[in-house]
């Protein structure tokens, strides 16, 4: 897959984060400090890859993994009676987007990943 179908996935799963912090915070200062967070952190990362620095997309797989641990909490949250179940079925989706995410670029984690060894083997 290409850099920008990965790009996508990205911006899915930063879509669906924002929307069930949104969902889950309701208005807070503290909520547009996430999202800020979020989109710098998404955006300098998903840059950084599409410029081809080593391990952006390594960096990237760990903070969606980071917010799919979110979207767990979310979703016990839920469960437990603290929220709306409709944001448990929405996390679940988030999660299921980040699963894929993880589909779509492993052939890039891949080839970023032999591209690192091979520079590191001619030194």
């Amino acid at each position: 897959m290409n850099k920008q179908t990965i790009g996508l996935w990205s911006l899915l799963s930063l879509v669906i984060f924002i929307i069930c912090d949104i969902w889950m915070s309701g208005n807070s200062t503290d909520l547009i400090k996430t999202i800020i967070f979020a989109v710098v952190l998404y955006g300098v990362l998903l840059l950084a890859g599409w410029r081809r620095w080593r391990l952006a997309y390594h960096f990237l797989a760990v903070v969606i993994g980071i917010y799919a641990l979110s979207y767990l909490i979310i979703i016990k949250a839920a469960v437990s009676g603290n929220a709306h179940i409709g944001v448990a079925i929405f996390a679940g989706l988030g999660i299921i987007v980040n699963l894929l995410w993880y589909r779509v670029a492993a052939h890039q984690l891949k080839v970023d990943y032999i591209r690192i060894v091979s520079k590191n083997l001619k030194k």
